[in-house]
């Protein structure tokens, strides 16, 4: 704390600035007028249990008081986390009434007409609608997950309502796209967030890549028998099969092989040479075209293309490879210096 005389002039300096008397002060903090005297004039201190007092009573924090200057950076502070709460306040009323608003006229409307279809689909909108304009200002913590979340659950709702509504039966297919949408785009940041990186550690790579892989085959695999017959089905799973597998070998190729980066780059160039190729031959195979016929480029004219891709992927793959054993050298050679 400072010194008597410069404590007791700051004390002067706040009461006087509020207006209030040394009777006032006094009667406020239940003490005498005589004890507020001693402290402005820098004879005694107060009392370590009338430091809150004084603080309420002067408007100023205890850092304040205890340094007798004015913490400007922390009135600065508290006045934008006031200013925050009564803006949170204030909009989260004018949006409550707008909602209001909205809902009242429409649901008297729908009833009024024996009805309340096109009344939970407006519900399940403006649910949507508070998910993302609503819920990251009410929530302290996570904000980004709690969105994501109560806008995933309300467009759900969205869906089921307006489902009912048109009497459609695409629910459970619109579920499916939008869950794999939202994984692909954000499981990656859900899994890197504090909640759930503990449980996710080092793996987080393959749940995300597990989640997209499930995900996929299941709109597949409900959209073909929903909407085609079992042919279609078998010709999809082949499909998402070989592009899946794809996508599998160039993700564990970059995250878990122990190379450089060109070496990395080198092998995912390969590894679409090689399913180009083998896209190439099991599709010819699946029209009926001979294994000799396939081999030889014979009755397909987009035969030639796929071995022109498939050769610039290899000569890719060669140029990244010999990239990558002159860096591996270079270092080893930097290393041995």
């Amino acid at each position: 704390m400072e010194d008597k005389s410069t404590l007791g002039k700051f004390i002067q300096t706040k009461r006087k600035e509020l207006g209030l008397s040394q009777k006032e002060l006094a009667k406020a903090l239940y003490v005498t007028e005589s004890a507020v005297s001693k402290w402005e004039r820098g004879i005694s201190y107060p009392d370590i249990t009338m430091i809150s007092g004084i603080c309420e009573v002067l408007h100023i924090s205890e850092h304040e008081l205890c340094t007798a200057s004015e913490d400007r950076q922390q009135r600065e502070s508290d006045l934008m986390v006031k200013s925050y709460k009564r803006f949170v306040r204030g909009y989260t009323i004018i949006t409550g009434i707008g909602y209001l608003a909205a809902i009242i006229p429409s649901f008297i409307y729908n009833v009024a007409h024996g009805g309340i279809g096109w009344f939970m689909v407006l519900i399940t909108s403006l649910m949507l609608t508070f998910s993302f304009i609503n819920v990251p200002v009410l929530v302290k913590e996570n904000r980004a997950l709690w969105t994501l979340g109560a806008s995933t659950v309300s467009l759900m709702l969205l869906y089921a309502a307006g489902c009912v509504y048109s009497h459609g039966d695409w629910f459970v297919m619109a579920v499916l796209g939008t869950l794999l949408g939202e994984a692909i785009v954000f499981l990656p940041f859900v899994l890197r967030s504090d909640v759930f990186e503990k449980y996710a550690g080092n793996c987080k790579g393959l749940i995300c890549m597990a989640a997209d892989s499930v995900l996929t085959f299941a709109c597949v695999i409900y959209g073909t028998l929903k909407y085609g017959d079992v042919a279609d089905l078998r010709d999809g799973m082949v499909a998402t099969v070989t592009c899946v597998a794809l996508v599998w070998a160039v993700f564990l190729i970059i995250r878990y092989l122990k190379v450089n980066g060109f070496f990395k780059g080198a092998l995912c160039f390969a590894a679409s040479a090689v399913w180009v190729a083998a896209m190439t031959v099991l599709s010819n195979a699946w029209n009926g075209m001979e294994l000799s016929d396939i081999i030889s480029l014979k009755g397909a004219d987009n035969n030639r293309y796929d071995v022109i891709v498939c050769i610039c992927l290899i000569g890719i793959a060669a140029v990244f490879g010999i990239a990558g054993a002159v860096f591996k050298f270079a270092r080893k050679r930097s290393q041995d210096r």
